[in-house]
């Protein structure tokens, strides 16, 4: 695996939205996905990013 701290970085994220679900019912699913969603885009738009070469 080329980028293996953006994936575990990844799975972090996800895992710990899906915690967050479930520990609390009154929340708005919705929000939390779309917002992981968007925290997704972002780090794969930075991590996944290849090196530059001078």
């Amino acid at each position: 695996m080329k980028y293996p701290h953006v994936a575990i970085t990844l799975i972090i994220l996800w895992l710990c939205t899906t915690l967050m679900i479930f520990k609390n019912n009154s929340i708005n699913v919705s929000y939390f996905l779309i917002v992981a969603l968007i925290g997704t885009i972002i780090i794969s738009l930075i991590g996944f990013r290849p090196p530059k070469i001078h």
